[in-house]
């Protein structure tokens, strides 16, 4: 059976995607085949396309960082995931065929795939952020640098959960502005 895939031939602006069609891989053992539904396009995707990303894969290499999709082949060994489970993975690149089930986590009932993906890579990033790199604390002040892209809606909404007080811009907008944001 056939699946569709995008690849990076070469670093560069979109003329370096490119359509391939090929043979479905099976899953190896303690591997699962994910047929994806959705994948996340972020700043880290694009500087990986572009070659500039420190975690840049050679060429030609399958981008994403980020994906949900149904576990449709299980390798041997695999437990605690089912043949057809929703799940979500953010496998740096490559996020297309089999991923090592230790890389899974299940997605629950009635969430939008789309949806689903636009928290893996944004609010894990701004999670580590607040807790542990910051180590925030409720009442601090926080200034949130790029507060209307994905990272910085994530780090809105868990610095409200956290109890912080705080500031936003938008240093990459038409305009720029400064506001305190509250919820």
């Amino acid at each position: 059976m056939k699946h569709t895939r995008i690849i990076v031939t070469h670093y560069g602006g979109p003329d370096a995607l490119q359509v391939v069609e090929e043979e479905r891989p099976e899953p190896q053992a303690g591997e699962v085949r994910v047929r994806v539904m959705a994948a996340g396009v972020s700043l880290p995707d694009l500087m990986a396309r572009e070659g500039v990303h420190p975690e840049t894969p050679s060429v030609p290499f399958t981008p994403d960082w980020d994906l949900v999709g149904v576990g449709d082949r299980l390798g041997d060994g695999v437990s605690g995931i089912e043949t057809g489970q929703i799940v979500a993975a953010m496998p740096i690149s490559g996020a297309y065929a089999e991923l090592p089930q230790r890389e899974l986590v299940p997605v629950p009932s009635g969430l939008d795939a789309v949806e689903a993906v636009s928290l893996i890579l944004n609010y894990i990033t701004a999670y580590q952020m607040l807790h542990r790199s910051a180590k925030v604390r409720s009442g601090q002040r926080v200034l949130i640098h790029g507060a209307a892209g994905g990272v910085g809606t994530a780090l809105l909404q868990l610095g409200r959960l956290a109890g912080l007080e705080m500031y936003g811009n938008c240093p990459f907008c038409f305009y720029s502005f400064e506001m305190v944001l509250s919820f």
